[in-house]
């Protein structure tokens, strides 16, 4: 009797060994992170969130397609709601257990943590039993940041009426002001696509961010109307215009491309990238960029005091491509002789500059908060 309560005793012992919660170890770090197990239909799962908690990974729901986007050290994993494949690098995997919902929550199978992660990271992480020490997972704070001065060289953007100022002079001076508020403030890597008076296309402007892999891209732009009464100040992301007047910014902002950078063949090239805008690797960053958008814009408005033209969407090629949030921001109309006399104006380019500094730094601390936790 007794030997067979030792031994009853011995297996008991060894399934809550097996059954143990996951102990993530990070190198450098002292104490180690509990990840909770539990089972679902006879299979060990952990909560995606607390995974996601523990390696500071992001991950994002598609409801339309029941897409799950996992971003952890730099990388993306596609996973299927209730399908046990998922892609890395562009390759399926299968995990032989499906990733399961109860109610708001998804659930991973826990062998994509004892199997699968030493496979996609190799000496990054390294698991002893239910023990799994990993290197050190990376800030996805926003680091860097990729500033774009529309216009330049031999495009010279809108040019006022009666000044003829250049729209491409009044970015870049603004650009540069934002581009010292966010390093001497913020500790902030800031770059940006023309630093001087030289055309780079659009095509090239985002491709420059996505190079150095940028948390955030902005472009400025002065606008302009066939109205000299038109006035105002509206930011704009990525998507499908949705008024006349986006419409018209939009055409405007793109017509550079049959002008300086080789005609329709160079415009049919743009529009055959319409499709990024379906590809959910970028649409995933479309609500953080409208996030970024308003609160940009409520800052400008509320900076300057001028004419609130709101926060609109638009189908900017410069815009498309950029994998990271991403907004346009037109500054006042140059063809307006009151916004005009402004935009020249040193001090209203420290005010604007310091209003859209304002606009970034809110949203960066709101974004940095969603990104790791």
């Amino acid at each position: 009797m007794k030997k067979n309560y030792i031994i009853l005793l011995l297996f008991a012992t060894l399934l809550g060994m097996l059954h143990a919660d996951f102990s993530i170890l990070v190198r450098g770090e002292s104490k180690a992170k509990n990840l909770p197990e539990t089972t679902l239909n006879s299979v060990r799962y952990v909560n995606l969130d607390d995974f996601s908690s523990v390696f500071k990974a992001i991950n994002k729901h598609d409801r339309t397609d029941g897409r799950i986007y996992l971003h952890l050290y730099d990388e993306q994993f596609i996973f299927l709601e209730a399908s046990p494949y998922y892609i890395f690098k562009n390759e399926s995997f299968n995990m032989h257990y499906t990733l399961l919902r109860k109610g708001a929550k998804l659930y991973l199978p826990s062998v994509f943590i004892s199997e699968h992660i030493k496979v996609h990271f190799g000496r990054m992480v390294e698991l002893k039993g239910k023990t799994l020490t990993i290197d050190k997972p990376r800030d996805n704070s926003v680091l860097t940041i990729v500033l774009d001065p529309g216009h330049g060289g031999k495009d010279p953007g809108a040019v006022g009426c009666k000044l003829k100022a250049k729209e491409k002079d009044v970015n870049l001076a603004v650009c540069l002001k934002l581009k010292q508020l966010l390093e001497k403030e913020l500790g902030l890597k800031v770059l940006l696509t023309r630093s001087d008076d030289r055309f780079v296309s659009l095509q090239d402007r985002t491709r420059y961010a996505n190079e150095r892999k940028a948390d955030l891209f902005v472009s400025l732009h002065t606008n302009a109307s066939k109205s000299s009464q038109s006035r105002g100040l509206e930011t704009y992301y990525l998507s499908t215009a949705q008024s006349s007047e986006a419409r018209a910014v939009e055409a405007m902002e793109n017509d550079v491309v049959e002008r300086f950078e080789g005609g329709t063949i160079a415009k049919n090239k743009y529009d055959d990238l319409a499709f990024i805008l379906s590809d959910l690797s970028q649409t995933e960053h479309l609500e953080s960029s409208n996030m970024m958008a308003s609160n940009v814009q409520q800052n400008l408005v509320a900076g300057t005091r001028a004419y609130d033209r709101g926060v609109k969407q638009a189908n900017f090629y410069v815009l498309r491509g950029a994998f990271m949030p991403s907004i346009l921001i037109e500054m006042g109309f140059i063809s307006n002789p009151e916004e005009e006399q402004l935009l020249v104006n040193q001090e209203y380019q420290d005010r604007l500059a310091r209003t859209i500094f304002e606009g970034i730094k809110r949203f960066k601390f709101r974004y940095d908060r969603i990104r790791n936790t």
